[in-house]
């Protein structure tokens, strides 16, 4: 009985805390205009690419994106192969990789980092060399 009497206690204390307010700085926490440059956007532009049923690759008409800012990256896939989806920046280097399955689709979020003509290459995963390329121009911010 004590010792339910004790435990009841310490969670007491610890739920009259929730809902107090913190000052601001003493959770440790950055206020929001400080927040650090790699927070990730509610919406951040996206780049699509479609897949047919036949295999026919197309790309969104708007391939921009802007250094250092997170844009969406989505591979919808319509064909009975699995594909990728590849950015490459300007030196040749990975900037993203994703997979789409047969008849699903792939995505996530890149931030490219330097400015000038990135590659898209959208490829069947068992033959990288059958991919379709599409420029991405990523401009300062």
């Amino acid at each position: 009985m004590v010792a339910l009497l004790a435990l009841c206690v310490l969670f007491a204390g610890v739920l009259s805390s929730c809902g107090q307010e913190i000052p601001e700085g003493e959770a440790g926490a950055a206020p929001l205009s400080e927040r650090a440059e790699n927070d990730v956007p509610l919406n951040p532009p996206t780049l699509r690419f479609h897949v047919s049923a036949n295999g026919q690759v197309d790309a969104s008409p708007d391939l921009e994106a802007e250094a250092g800012e997170v844009v969406a990256m989505v591979l919808e896939n319509e064909s009975d192969t699995r594909y990728e989806l590849r950015l490459v920046n300007p030196d040749g280097g990975q900037v993203f990789a994703v997979e789409a399955p047969a008849g699903g689709r792939g995505d996530g979020r890149a931030m490219p980092r330097e400015v000038g003509a990135h590659v898209a290459v959208v490829h069947p995963v068992a033959d990288p060399e059958a991919g379709e390329e599409f420029t991405v121009e990523v401009s300062e911010t």
